[in-house]
């Protein structure tokens, strides 16, 4: 069952892509046929399809690295088809000849096999001519898929980093309610399951930190992200607590695993305040976006961080402390735009 759950987010994640790049493909295949009158322009599809399937912030590069890859190979592969004609020897040449000097520049693997293959096909096939069709197919593609990509269908970039940020703070969602339940409860079990869960939560604070850099780089290199560049700046400076906000939950969770033998002593206003910290988290995540959600979850986390509380054993007061810790960077993460 967790197999197959995890096969079927896969295949939601990169249906979009998918189905962009083919697409994209059919029209670059297309429009080789029309414009540059080539019957089978093979290379015009791939170019798009390679330089679109991968993650938004990353696919322009691709674009610039599989041309400059094809450029290399076809130059190096007609100088020595002119002046050395064919042959195993001079195949071996050209490809390494090809990547070499692409390695001098980069080393990136997609430039390296297009430098060698764009190479390798004007030796082993007799015909310069045909590394310049391929040369012309790849820029076609290519620079349709810039078009697309940097222009078309361009990400939102800040809807790609609240999205992000909204499952980045599931886990530690959960663990606070969890802790609430738990501590209400003076429940050992319970506590050593919310520890588990906020553990777990690495996977998500990764994705979120790689959301963040795609989202950086589509400011950076499409029309539609430089128009929300300031917007994604302020709302990057403000998400980059979530990774404290987990981390205070993960402390929390220790602490409360620690207190479980003295957790029927827990005052209620602790109780609520943990209530009150997963109500501010889960308020907050819901719409990253939406001020009003950010200004309620604001009111809720603010007075936990003054909790007052009488006396208490060491590992309760642990606690608190955390808590009193955990309110005081939810409150900064949900603070008014500056």
């Amino acid at each position: 069952m967790v197999v197959l759950r995890a096969a079927e987010q896969r295949v939601r994640h990169t249906a979009w892509r998918i189905g962009l790049a083919s697409v994209t493909g059919a029209l670059a295949w297309w429009l080789a046929q029309r414009i540059l009158e080539q019957p089978a322009p093979i290379f015009a599809p791939i170019a798009a399809i390679v330089s679109l399937i991968d993650e938004p912030g990353v696919r322009g590069r691709r674009v610039f690295r599989l041309i400059g890859g094809v450029l290399v190979g076809v130059v190096v592969g007609e100088v020595l088809v002119r002046y050395l004609d064919t042959g195993p020897w001079q195949i071996v040449a050209a490809m390494a000849i090809s990547m070499l000097l692409v390695s001098a520049f980069s080393t990136n693997p997609l430039t390296l096999i297009q430098a060698g293959i764009a190479a390798m096909l004007v030796i082993a096939l007799h015909a310069p001519d045909l590394g310049f069709d391929r040369l012309y197919s790849a820029l076609l593609g290519g620079l349709l898929a810039l078009v697309v990509s940097q222009v078309l269908v361009t990400p939102n970039p800040s809807a790609l980093l609240a999205d992000a940020a909204r499952d980045a703070l599931t886990p530690a969602t959960r663990g606070l309610r969890g802790a609430a339940h738990a501590l209400h409860q003076a429940d050992p079990e319970a506590a050593a399951d919310v520890l588990d869960l906020v553990r777990k939560g690495h996977q998500e604070l990764a994705t979120f930190e790689t959301a963040r850099e795609r989202s950086r780089a589509i400011t950076q290199q499409t029309v539609r992200g430089h128009r929300q560049r300031n917007r994604v700046r302020q709302l990057d400076a403000r998400l980059v607590n979530i990774e404290r906000v987990h981390t205070d939950t993960v402390l929390i969770a220790r602490a409360l695993h620690a207190a479980m033998p003295q957790s029927a002593q827990a005052p209620a206003p602790l109780i609520q305040a943990l209530d009150d910290l997963a109500a501010a988290a889960d308020t907050f995540a819901t719409d990253p976006l939406d001020d009003q959600r950010r200004q309620h979850a604001h009111a809720l986390a603010l007075p936990v961080g003054d909790l007052q509380l009488p006396a208490l054993p060491e590992s309760l007061a642990t606690l608190a402390g955390e808590v009193r810790t955990a309110a005081g960077d939810l409150t900064e993460l949900t603070r008014p735009p500056s």
